[in-house]
């Protein structure tokens, strides 16, 4: 099979990889172990991108966060090192004539994005901590060009979008499983549903909000399935998934999660009823007005609450409201009081992407402090996505989030509407829900710079941008009949 120079070229590669392994073991930098997965990760890169983003689909449920790999860099094995490769194939094939649909890069969704992309940059420029705020802003770069632009691309074949978004679900039922096995082994106590998911994810909250992604999405086919083109080995295992991602949840013990199912349920419930995205609005602005107008009688009330978080899940759920006692109520009133000071200290260009962490100790208020309260930045961030941008990169970058959320939200409720194909309108309406249900657990935290969120939340946009550009009922352009563009 070789000639000589051959076989000395593997024996060669060979011994050269056994030399650097010892080394790298002598110096404890063990992830030089990895590289003979290398060029089998470029292979498939270049030449079967197909399966590679859909194990990177089956993949992110299930990867297990480094904090540090050297040189103090965290990552996700083995996604992040995989998605840092597609990133570049991506950018090879655009630097050699590839492009993009021009009606995905003229949406007001796509403009509001890169945006908010290029604002992180600017903000970067004055950031009090330049190279962490640019490791931040390069990590949401790749995610979007890979999980939302490549993804809409990829997802021109209709079914590449069911088979992405049933990887996903797999693993999530996988990990969903090996939770619950875990913490049934303690009884199922509060206490032990924190760690329970460990070594997958770090905590219940994103756990929780990691694995609501897809209980929407499996209640909408098990409710359309037929009609969507599953037989009933889909609908069955439809059925089984969101029963098995349900309890996952509610013994997640994360209060977040579950009013964001609970809104998912009223939007779907709008969404049957037929009822317009403009008048939802307006309700929604009557309602925000209402809550200030009466914000002294509602406080007033909720300080009445004393019930703290419990075993007992029907005593964790009144827990929700207290906002005199219960800690880590207290604890998120904080970390968003010194969001608040922090935008308002550095209003144009904010603190620098990724910061608030590691900047938020000095805005504290001695008489907010609760119990778990910290100067060391751990336990979490400023446990919301809306407020994040505005202390990290400014008031363009919070108000380019909020019109992101509604522009998704917009988009969602017309493709719904208007799609003829029933298998197409089920997956928008599966992904649009599975959004919201993110959406509304951003409102009390934010994960969305961990791939485990990051990885839904863009590619669940692109399966309704595609569905949208691509899939409303019009037959599908055939491969031959598609513009050249990046995989």
């Amino acid at each position: 099979m070789f000639g000589k120079k051959e076989l000395q070229l593997v024996y060669g590669t060979v011994l050269l990889f056994l030399a650097a392994a010892l080394v790298a073991i002598a110096f404890d930098i063990y992830y030089v172990l990895a590289l003979p997965l290398l060029p089998i990760a470029i292979y498939f890169l270049f030449f079967k991108t197909e399966q590679m983003l859909y194990f990177l689909a089956f993949a992110t449920p299930l990867s297990i966060p480094v904090k540090d790999i050297g040189g103090g860099i965290g990552m996700s094995i083995p996604t992040e090192p995989l998605i840092f490769f597609m990133f570049c194939g991506i950018l090879f094939k655009l630097v050699n004539g590839s492009t993009f649909d021009k009606r995905l890069l003229r949406h007001p969704l796509t403009i509001i994005i890169l945006l908010d992309i290029a604002w992180m940059f600017v903000s970067t420029v004055g950031s009090t901590m330049p190279l962490v705020s640019l490791k931040y802003t390069l990590a949401r770069l790749w995610f979007v060009l890979v999980f939302y632009l490549g993804l809409t691309e990829f997802f021109r074949k209709k079914k590449a979008i069911a088979i992405f978004l049933w990887c996903f679900s797999v693993a999530t039922v996988i990990l969903s499983l090996y939770t619950l096995k875990n913490h049934a082994a303690e009884s199922f106590t509060r206490l032990y549903s924190y760690t329970a998911m460990r070594p997958f994810l770090p905590d219940h909250g994103m756990y929780a909000a990691a694995i609501s992604f897809v209980i929407p999405l499996m209640l909408v086919l098990l409710s359309n399935g037929r009609r969507s083109g599953l037989n009933w080995f889909g609908v069955g295992s439809a059925a089984a998934f969101a029963c098995i991602v349900i309890v996952a949840v509610v013994f997640s013990f994360t209060r977040a999660s579950w009013l964001s199912l609970v809104v998912a349920g009223g939007v779907w419930v709008i969404l049957k009823l037929k009822i317009q995205f403009r008048t939802l609005m307006i309700l929604g602005a009557v309602a925000v007005v209402m809550l200030f107008a009466f914000q002294s009688v509602l406080l007033e009330e909720l300080g009445r609450n004393k019930q703290e978080s419990d075993d007992d899940i029907t005593e964790h759920v009144q827990s929700f409201s207290n906002v005199t006692t219960d800690p880590s109520n207290l604890e998120r009133l904080n970390r968003w009081s010194c969001a608040y000071r922090m935008f308002l200290d550095k209003p144009i260009l904010g603190f620098g992407p990724g910061t608030y962490t590691f900047q938020y100790a000095p805005y504290q208020v001695s008489s907010e402090l609760s119990i778990i309260s910290t100067h060391s930045g751990d336990l979490g961030n400023v446990h919301s996505e809306v407020l994040r941008p505005f202390a990290e990169s400014g008031v363009l970058s919070g108000v380019l989030y909020v019109l992101m959320v509604l522009v998704v939200l917009h988009l969602g409720f017309k493709v719904y509407y208007s799609t003829r194909d029933t298998q197409s309108r089920s997956y928008a309406l599966g992904a649009l829900l599975g959004l919201i249900t993110y959406f509304a657990h951003g409102m009390l935290n934010n994960y969305s710079d961990f791939d485990k969120i990051a990885v839904p939340m863009w590619s669940f946009m692109a399966a309704i941008m595609a569905i949208h550009l691509h899939h409303q009922g019009v037959p599908e352009r055939s491969e031959e009949g598609s513009p050249k563009t990046p995989n």
